[in-house]
């Protein structure tokens, strides 16, 4: 069996036969039990039923397309291929371009009877930018063309002309029927006319996606602790060849960690290389995570900072300042997009802007909550893609690519002052803690507050208020009120209220703060543990009826766009520490929220 594992993925306009003629790829490798066979096909074995082979939910099959990825394995006599077959629907790119993150090469399927669509020319796009050259071009359904070599010569003059742009992209053209199988993997007796290879002898002569740097680099994936001081490690060859007993760099703590006891695909092995599953025990004793490497690059840069080309796939807006989850290899954590600009269809840089829109190009700086080992994608492909995934959701919101590493965080070294954090709490009279208070105009945010800050003065508690209207007077004052603005607007006060709680303070923040999301990173930015979310859930007719500043009535007649309850959006918490209700009676509120501050 074939060990070394080829990623490709698919991609096309939808009803180009893509399903089908996959499943035919893995038909005629054999790669699928007898039993699905006769379970999807029937016991006739009807070819144009075949692409229900890869439609596993029944709902897809019912509609007749595919909707998920579909990820199976398959052999040549050279090769093991994983395959991601991706949908051709405009609403799911976004699948296709994950998928795409991972490909060493693309096949990119045409309808021989319908040439050329837009979605084939956006799928080309966003393979190309995400790095892959490869391309195998597959002018499927030739057979509802009659397998006629003039329709087939025209066809690759449409494809000269789609792959101009792309002056160093690698591709060919394989006439194929996915449904009675000409041209998959067997030549088939209907196109004599063609004396090229089939898609599956041209997998087998493609190259991988190269880097520049091939040094061993070993990505773990799975730590398994048999005992207190026992680990075995697993993981995947990135690059290079590994060498058992050989020393490598430990990233991040750039210690040596020698591999011994070397496993490749299951069997003790004394070298493995790239593309191998292998596991291992360190002859050192190191602190080692998932998404750890083992490395002796000099390429790869632990960096939370980078510039990326960067395409966005979600159907809502990017917001920059806004917190995602990014994944490189293996490696996870939290960023946010600090700064965009827009990349033309000349690869031009045009202005910058905060918001960010569906199956468009950016040139983004990102910034993450912890160090990654990062390496630009042209010199180290595996290290230098990107995914970055709504948390809320746990879709894919944009995929990039690395174009280098800012490495601004070598220059920022902290002073180890004297006095701490527990000083500085001791002076002050208690813990600090940050009460965000949230909710509608009119709700009684700052009114509660307010009660509460005459009750700690009283107290001789160290405290104060942020209030929105105040801090947009000064801290805030060039930020408006589109959504952008007001991600930002909520990232500068919580990384003040988060000094003023190091420092021993109860922080009373009111803030509309209408978007889920942004509450939840400035409670990361805060910390969990000082951070009590506090909905003053007062109904926006209680909040409308007051309209102490007139703001509702205004809202109303178009005078104010982006008003939260009237034309924006207000998300309530779904798990707050408290819930006031701001038409009760104040005390009932205040005494809650003094509850809080209790240490």
């Amino acid at each position: 069996m074939p060990t070394d594992v080829f990623r490709i993925t698919t991609a096309g306009s939808v009803d180009d036969g893509k399903s089908t003629l996959i499943a035919r790829l893995l038909m005629d490798t054999g790669s699928i039990p007898h039993d699905q066979l006769d379970a999807a096909l029937g016991p006739d074995a009807d070819p144009t039923r075949i692409a229900d082979l890869l439609d596993g939910l029944e709902s897809e099959k019912e509609q007749g397309i595919t909707i998920d990825v579909a990820h199976r394995y398959f052999d040549s006599a050279t090769r093991r291929y994983h395959l991601s077959d991706s949908p051709g629907h405009e609403q799911y790119t976004r699948n296709m371009a994950t998928a795409s993150a991972d490909a060493d090469a693309l096949v990119l399927v045409i309808d021989a009877s319908a040439g050329v669509k837009p979605q084939t020319t956006r799928h080309l796009d966003i393979a190309y930018r995400l790095g892959i050259r490869n391309f195998l071009v597959v002018a499927n359904k030739i057979d509802l063309v009659g397998y006629q070599r003039k329709k087939f010569d025209a066809l690759r003059s449409e494809i000269e002309d789609l792959f101009e742009p792309y002056a160093d992209a690698s591709w060919s053209l394989i006439p194929a029927s996915g449904t009675y199988g000409d041209g998959v993997v067997k030549s088939g007796r209907n196109m004599r006319w063609y004396d090229g290879p089939t898609l599956l002898e041209a997998l087998d002569f493609l190259p991988r996606l190269e880097s520049a740097d091939e040094a061993p680099t070993v990505s773990i994936q799975l730590i398994e602790r048999k005992g207190p001081r026992s680990r075995r490690y697993f993981g995947s060859v990135l690059s290079g060849t590994i060498l058992d007993k050989k020393p490598l760099t430990l990233i991040p703590g750039n210690v040596q960690g020698t591999i011994v006891d070397l496993h490749a695909d299951g069997k003790p092995a004394n070298t493995a290389s790239r593309g191998s599953q292998i596991s291992f025990t360190l002859a050192e004793d190191r602190d080692v995570e998932r998404g750890s490497l083992l490395t002796s690059s000099d390429s790869l840069t632990l960096s939370h900072e980078w510039n990326a080309q960067l395409i966005w796939l979600e159907s809502d807006s990017g917001i920059t300042g806004r917190p995602y989850l990014v994944r490189l290899g293996h490696q996870h954590t939290r960023a946010t997009i600090t700064r965009a600009h827009i990349i033309d269809s000349m690869n031009k840089r045009e202005g910058e802007t905060h918001t960010l829109e569906t199956n468009t190009t950016y040139e983004a700086t990102l910034s993450a909550q912890k160090d990654l080992a990062i390496a630009p994608f042209a010199e180290f492909a595996q290290l230098g893609r990107f995914v970055l995934i709504n948390p809320e959701t746990g879709q894919t919101a944009a995929v990039g690519t690395v174009n280098f590493s800012l490495r601004r965080s070598d220059n920022i070294h902290p002073h180890n002052f004297a006095v701490t954090t527990r000083d500085r709490e001791t002076l002050a009279g208690g813990v600090g803690k940050v009460l965000w208070f949230t909710g509608l105009s009119g709700s009684g945010k700052s009114t509660i507050a307010d009660e509460i800050s005459q009750r700690l003065r009283l107290q001789g508690r160290a405290h104060t208020i942020l209030d929105g209207d105040s801090l947009r007077k000064g801290l805030t004052r060039d930020l408006g009120f589109s959504e952008a603005d007001r991600v930002e607007n909520i990232r500068r006060t919580a990384e003040v209220a988060k000094l003023m709680a190091e420092a021993g303070l109860v922080v009373l923040v009111c803030l509309i703060s209408p978007y889920r999301r942004d509450r939840d990173s400035a409670r990361e930015i805060v910390g969990s543990e000082r951070f009590y979310e506090i909905h003053v859930a007062t109904s926006l007719d209680v909040c409308e009826a007051r309209d102490p500043k007139g703001l509702y009535s205004k809202a109303r007649l178009g005078e104010i766009p982006n008003f939260t309850g009237v034309n924006a959006p207000y998300e309530e918490p779904l798990k707050p520490a408290l819930v006031l209700d701001g038409a009760k009676a104040l005390i009932e509120s205040v005494e809650a929220g003094l509850a809080l501050v209790k240490d």
